[in-house]
Parts: structure tokens; sequence; C-alpha cells
């Protein structure tokens, strides 16, 4: 067992607040109670008085825009870019989606549900879970969603480095409403359709109930349907052939790699082959592929509260969505290899070969032993599809009142989510060795070849399995909260919140055997395994009035959090307990020298603890491309690579700074100008860098239990073995700008809002004696590398929108430019390795919506009729070289081209 301590020793942050309302009442009054929904804090703050900037995207800009879950919205905001997991990666992609704050990372990007934690460790991977997946949550749920983009895990505990989103659900909501949509690209092949319900009503006096249900399906873009994505050979953009090497007809043969001549289907001589081309002869796997999967979700939320007498209330909260999400890749490619190393042999299906090369359908002039590989792929079973069935359940059962001076509340919170991935186009290797071995199957024949006593479409079809995986996390938790006025000052009372948590997390991953044996001829080998953590947590926080008065204010928030974490794995090869705690602290100022401008800084220490994933994960197999130092390795090669988990693991550290400036006249009209400086100091980085274990092997460096392997004959790359690890420290710093400007107009108004995020830096180094590495402006898809990159993903210096909204009546109008700045291309994937430039990407979306009011005398009353054109000019994302799979990065930007939308809402 190992005991870590790590106490954040830095004063810091800001969670500024207004006074606390806690009320008082005439006798037989009905009081209103406090929730603590504060982004941020504990004590009810405005935004005008937040120590830092909170941004706010109501429901109403959910239905003008036409985007079906938060994350749509999330995604649009400057702050958020950077590599996270979304709803349009099919290779390896999920279904799930999470919000990536200032470039950190979705795991440093903590997600709320009405202020308590949505979900804790995921199975499924390096990403939270439970809701922290914002697809599962559609917008017409949510009353308001608020990001506060500064470390905030002095309120909420470990994740929250580079902010929160907090999502605020319909739970006041009286009437009955009714919503559907219907769009689709200008292409016609990804069409979105919509349908929900919201119903609120007062069952008596004490008791409010609130309903809601939505049904929402997405069809998929094939990748051969759009120009950007449809060739992996982009040699003509300015990047390589990222075609696959393993396809049916090539072998390696004494160090020397060949394949079929043209029209030759059955070799039956080493002279029907031709030396194979790196670069010419590579399989073009976006013919069958598909680029944005299709999706089909269906939700249900309730929300009771009653009122047990004038100061005690009771409310529940459920939620629960059901999504499938079908990933489509291209048919499963494998081969038959090994490759020696320290007494072992790099598990590539070594059984394989040994039957090719006693096969009877060897082709003359090959010497057994000389036969070093032998590829294929599986085109007769069609694409390689997982159909991911995933559930998620939310109950919250809570108690809030007051006694004496203190309002206090408390909550227990239980969420579940079951994830079944169902996989077709696999082939179990040991079924396979016996066709081969009995000659109903020809490994060294092209796809589909006939020949006298084999036939290798039935073959492979007698062969092919349809292998599940299953993945469960459940989350438990328990929390008390309570606040007071703990005295007067003379310029106002000093407020007190405070509270205590408890949580408990398991994970539970069953890895089909099939994936497990590692005879799995396709998809990602996979270990099973299973741990939990159990936190333990005390936070308090203060505000503290300086002065006041009608010109002048200043006040000063104060706050602390103490977490104890216990890690252990209850199943799995990597075991070790862990026990470490962090002690958070948190310092804000809020001053305004006149009632138009408000000036705030706030300085904080916050943490990530390491996921179970992180800390436990058995091992799982990936194919990257790598940059070989050395030089001995084809730049298109994809190396077989099985990242584990490591149990040695501290959490990383930061401190967050951010001074802001506020000038407001009127916010009903007139200037807003907010302008936000941050700074954020991350160490002890969680990081999986099989490139960093490559680059420093080459180097004769000690990579502890890493491992590279090379081909003892070539010393060409052919393997790594990598765990995650603690990189040195990361910097980032910017500045957040909005600007908006508002005008009433006759029966209306006119408004333009300009948002833009500029990175003025974002550096990260590997070791302490390391220099730093620069990663601004540059373009890094971890996917391209199966995760296995430093870099957070691509940090664009700006990037930003300008929004013009006119509304006159009951007709509103509007228009949005989004921009992303141009990157730094992946010179490992250009064409000779020369430097150019991603392109900046511009795009215009176009809104129309009509409102019926209610004294419409027609049975139109109430109803809203929106129309909308997402991306106008049809513009396609910029090529990138080093993007994965499609050529283009799929956490920036958008495949689909031009979206036609037209949705209908009525409320009765």
């Amino acid at each position: 067992m190992k005991n870590k301590r790590f106490l954040l020793p830095t004063l810091c942050a800001a969670l500024t607040n207004t006074q606390l309302a806690l009320q008082s009442v005439a006798e037989g009054e009905i009081m209103v109670l406090d929730e603590f929904v504060v982004t941020g804090s504990h004590l009810p703050i405005s935004e005008e008085l937040h120590a830092t900037a909170l941004t706010e995207i109501e429901n109403a800009h959910f239905s003008l825009w036409g985007t079906y879950t938060a994350i749509e919205s999330i995604r649009k905001q400057p702050f958020s870019y950077g590599a996270s997991n979304n709803e349009n990666d099919s290779n390896s992609g999920t279904g799930s989606a999470s919000a990536n704050l200032h470039g950190l990372g979705n795991l440093s990007t903590l997600t709320l549900i009405n202020g308590r934690r949505s979900g804790g460790n995921s199975a499924t991977g390096f990403q939270h879970g439970g809701f922290a997946d914002l697809n599962l949550i559609p917008s017409m749920a949510i009353r308001e969603v608020q990001v506060a983009t500064e470390g905030t895990a002095v309120a909420y505990g470990s994740d929250a480095v580079a902010g929160t989103v907090n999502l605020l659900l319909q739970d006041q909501y009286i009437g009955n409403r009714v919503d559907t949509s219907y769009s689709d690209t200008s292409d016609g092949d990804a069409s979105e359709k919509t349908i929900s319900f919201l119903s609120g009503q007062d069952l008596n006096e004490s008791t409010h109930l609130l309903l809601f249900g939505s049904w929402y399906q997405r069809n998929a873009i094939a990748t051969r349907d759009r120009a950007r994505s449809a060739d992996a050979d982009r040699r003509d953009q300015g990047g390589q052939n990222q075609g696959s090497p393993t396809y049916p007809g090539r072998i390696k043969v004494d160090g020397s790699e060949y394949t079929l001549k043209e029209g030759i289907s059955s070799p039956s001589n080493l002279t029907d082959y031709r030396p194979w081309n790196a670069n010419e002869d590579l399989y073009n796997f976006s013919q069958q592929a598909i680029a944005v999967p299709e999706v089909e979700r269906s939700s249900l939320m309730a929300h009771l509260t009653h009122d047990i007498q004038p100061d005690l209330q009771v409310w529940g909260e459920f939620l629960w969505t059901e999504s499938v999400f079908d990933n489509g890749l291209a048919p499963a490619p494998w081969f038959g290899g090994s490759f020696p190393f320290a007494g072992f042999s790099f598990p590539v299906h070594p059984t394989v070969l040994e039957a090719a090369r006693s096969s009877p359908y060897l082709p003359a002039g090959i010497v057994p032993s000389e036969l070093e590989q032998v590829n294929y792929r599986s085109l007769e079973l069609g694409k390689l599809e997982i159909e991911q069935q995933k559930s998620a359940l939310r109950g919250l059962l809570g108690l809030r009142g007051q006694l004496g001076e203190w309002n206090w509340e408390t909550a227990a919170l239980y969420i579940q989510t079951d994830l079944e991935a169902n996989y077709t186009g696999i082939v179990d290797e040991s079924a396979l060795v016996e066709l081969i071995n009995s000659g109903a199957f020809n490994p060294f024949a092209s796809a589909g070849a006939v020949g006298p006593g084999y036939n290798n479409a039935t073959a492979l079809q007698s062969a092919a399995r349809q292998p599940s995986n299953h993945y469960n996390e459940k989350f438990w938790s328990y929390d008390l909260k309570a606040k007071t006025s703990i005295f007067e000052l003379s310029h106002g009372p000093v407020q007190l919140a405070t509270g205590i948590e408890y949580r408990k997390e398991t994970i539970d991953v069953e890895i089909d055997p099939l994936f497990e044996s590692g005879e799995n001829l396709g998809g990602a080998a996979e270990n099973s395994y299973s741990a939990q953590r159990e936190v333990s947590s005390f936070f308090a926080e203060t505000w503290i009035p300086i002065f006041s008065d009608t010109q002048h204010e200043l006040a000063v928030s104060l706050s602390t959090r103490y977490e104890n974490y216990s890690d252990r794995p209850t199943s799995g090869s990597i075991q070790g307990d862990n026990q470490y705690d962090a002690l958070v602290y948190k310092a804000g100022l809020v001053y305004r020298p006149y009632n138009t401008v408000q000036l705030r800084t706030s300085l904080g220490t916050s943490f990530r603890a390491p996921t179970l994933t992180e800390s436990y994960g058995a091992g799982i197999s990936t194919s990257p491309i790598y940059k070989d130092p050395l030089g001995y390795t084809s730049d298109s090669a994809r190396i077989d690579t099985i990242v584990s988990g490591n149990p040695d693991l501290d959490p990383e550290q930061s401190i967050n700074l951010n001074i802001g400036i506020r000038f407001e006249p009127d916010p009903t009209r007139g200037w807003l100008l907010s302008i936000d400086y941050y700074n954020i100091k991350t160490e002890d980085v969680i990081v999986n860098g099989a490139q960093y274990f490559i680059d420093q092997a080459a180097l004769g460096n000690d990579i502890g239990n890493a491992a590279v392997i090379r081909d003892p004959n070539t010393q060409a790359l052919s393997g790594v073995f990598a765990n995650w690890f603690n990189a040195s420290e990361s910097i980032t710093d910017g500045i957040d700008y909005k600007v908006r400007y508002k005008k009433p107009s006759f029966n209306g108004y006119w408004q333009a809002t300009l948002g833009v995020n500029q990175v003025l830096s974002y550096k990260l180094k590997a070791s302490e004696n390391a220099s730093y590495s620069n990663y601004l402006g540059k373009l890094i898809d971890p996917r391209a590398s199966g995760g296995n990159v430093i870099g957070r993903g691509s940090i664009p210096e700006y990037k930003g929108y300008l929004e013009l909204l006119w509304q006159s009546g009951s007709l509103t109008l509007g228009g949005t430019l989004n921009y992303i700045h141009s990157l730094e291309d992946n010179i490992a994937f250009t064409t000779e390795n020369q430097p150019r430039e991603v392109k900046a990407w511009t795009t215009l979306d176009l809104v129309a919506s009509y409102h019926w009011p209610q004294t419409s005398n027609d049975w139109l009353a109430n109803t809203t009729l929106t129309f909308g054109v997402d991306n106008v000019g049809n513009t396609p994302p910029p090529f990138a070289a080093g993007a994965f799979a499609d050529g283009y990065d799929s956490s920036l930007y958008n495949l689909e081209g031009r979206r036609y939308r037209i949705s209908l809402s009525r409320e009765f």
C-alpha cells in the first residue's frame, strides 16, 4: 500500500457572492428555501459579482440555434478547444461527448447536474462517466448551462482544474410543451429527427411535478461521401498516403516485402509477387468506413418537489437515457507474425504465421522458415461494426430546510452507466488456423478467392464471431451543506458556507474472452479489470464585504477544501492500493470603483486525481503511427502498442490565476465589455506518451517498465509497451474577450456579440530536466497516434464568433460567424515532412424564428416555428495531414457541410 499526501499550498481563488438570501417570513407564510446551485460557489452569486468569468447558455439559445445537446453549444464557445471525445468520432468513438475548457483535456473539466457531480470514473476509457457524457442529456431538458472557466476544485473537488460545466435541469416549469425538429445536410445523408415533451404541474399548493421525454435519431455519413475524407492517399493535398499496409496478398520473406502482381488472385510461386512499395501499395480504407456514425437516443426525466412544512422541503430527481451508437470501420485488418524481444514474442498472431508456413498453398520458392509475415483483411465479412448500447440512470433524493439562522441541504445521489459493445466482422484466430491447416482457407490469396479445396469467403464466415464487451460504472454520494450569516460588518454580513461529502465509485470492465485471449483477428485487444474509489471531503468558504455604498464596493472570498482518497483494484492484473489526500485553497477579490466597472481577480489551487482506468486499466491494444527518431520505420507504418495503467501515478496539481475587468453601464441596453486573463500551471501532468518512450529509448535513456520493440533484422519499430506516467508540468495562459452591444428598437431590439479566446502560450515538458515543448498553434490529433502523445490536442491561437440578432415583435432573425485560426500541421504526416498550414476555418449560420403569441385566435397560438441553415457556404473542414483517418481534426471542425433545419415548438 502506498500513502501519498499532497498539500496544495497556494492561497487561492475567487468565489464571490452577494448577500445570502436567508429569508425570514411572517407566521404562516410559505418560506422560499435557497438551493445550493450556483456554479463555482456554495454561496449565491450573481454573474455581476462573480470573481471570474461565468458563461450562461439558456434554453432559448438551444431552441433558436438548433443544438440538440448542451455539448453542441459549449463546443461553439471560444474557450472550448483541444482534443475531446465526441459523437463524430467513428474509429474508437463511443458516442459520448464531454467538455474541454481552455485545452486542458476533458478530464480536467468537471461536469455537474444541478450543482452535483454527474458521474465518476468512466469504465469505457479516459473520460468522466455517467452524465458527463453530455450527449445523454437532451437540450430541451436543460433550463440553463453555466460554465465557470476557472479552477473550481475548492467548491467541487477533483477534476475542476480548467473549470466547471453545470447543467441546471428543468424543475420549475408550469404548463405543457411539445418540440419537434428535422434537419438534413445538402447531401441528404445525415438527417436528424427529434421529438420531445415537457409537462410541469402544481399538484397542490405544496407539490410540483415535472415530466420530460425525448427521442433523437441521426443517420450516418460514409467516409467516401465527403471529398475531405474519401481517400486515405493525401499526397495531392500535402499529406502522405495514410492507407493501410495490411491487406490480402502482402507477405514478408527474409526481410523483404512483396505484394501480388495485378491479375493474380492465387499465387503458386514467389514470381507471382512483386516488391511492395510502402508509398503506393496501400489499402484505401476510406472507401468502406463510416466518418460520422449513426446515433439513436431516448430519454425520460422527472422532478418532484414537496413542501413538508414552510421551512422544510423534500425533492427528488430522476433521469434515464438509452442510446445506440453504430460505429462502422473498414473491414478488419490482421496479420500473422512475431518479433523476438528480451526472450518473448510480441503478440501478433504467431499461430497464423505458423499455419501459413505449413499451408498447402505456400507459394513455391518460399522457404517456410523465411516467411516472416502474412497479411490479410476480412473484406469478405464487410465492415468491422461496433454497436454500442449505452444506458444511464440518475436518481437523487434530497431534503432542504432552515434551522435557526442556517439554511441547510442534504441529498443522496446514485448514478449507474452500462455499455455493451457488440462486434461483427471479427474472426477467431484458433478457428481460422484450423481452416488454414485443413486447406479450407488460402492465406496467400486475394480477398474472396476460390480455388481447388478452398473458398476464403465461406471459410471466414465460419470462423467469424460476434464478441461483446461490457462496461459498468456506479456512483454513490451523500452530502450535507449549510450556509448562514455568521456576523455583521458595517457594510454587510459575513457569509459562511460549509459542508461534507462522501462518494464511492466502482468500475467493472468485462472483456469478451476472444479479446482477452488475443485471438481476435480485428478489433482492439483488452483485458478485464475492476476497481473502486472512496472519497471523503470537507469544504468551507466565506464572503467578506470590506466596504459598500452606492458607488463603490470591495469584497473578498476565502475558501478551502480537503479530500481524502482510497483507491484499490478489485480484479485484474495490476495491483496496488492508493491512498492520498489533497488540500486546496482559494482567495478572490471583487472591486467596483464605479457602478459600471468591476475589477476581479482570483488565485487558487486545484487538482485532478488519476482515474481508476489510468491507475488500474489492463492492457489496451492500439495500432498508431509514430515518428521513428532512428529513421528505420516507414512514416505510414502502424505499430502495435499496448497501453496499461500505472498504480504509481500522482495527482495533477495546479495553480490558477485569473484577472478580469467588466464594463456594463446598463444590462438592458448599450455596451458590455468583459476581458479575462487566465494562467494555469499544472505539475505532475498525467499523460500517455508512447512516442516519448520511443524517443527516450532511442537516446538510450531509462524508460522504466515501458518497452520499445524493434525488428532484430531491420531495426524498424514493431511494438511498444507503454503506460501512463506523470510528466513534469504544463503551462497555459490566455485572454477571453466578450463585447456586446444591445439597442432597443421598435417593439424589440438588435444585438451584436463578439466572443474571442486568445491563447498566449501553451507548453509542456515531459521531465524535470527536459525543455518545454510549445503546442500553441500546432495541430495535435491524439487519434493519429492512438492517444500516444503528450500534447492535449490542437490549440488554435484564436477562436471566436460574431453573433447578430434582431428581434421585432414575434420575429427573430440571426446570424453567427464562427472562426478558428490556422494551425501548423504535423510534419510527421506531411509530404516529405515539409511544413504546411492547416488553414483558418470560417463558417456562417443563419436562423429565422416566428412566435405566434398566446393572444392569437387561431390554432397556432403559443407556437414557434424556426428555420435555420448551418454552414451556409458549405465550407469543408480544412485539410490536416496530421489528422487521423478522415483528414481533419474532428475535435475542432465538422465534416457535415451545409445543414438545413426546421423546428416547431408548441406550448399549451
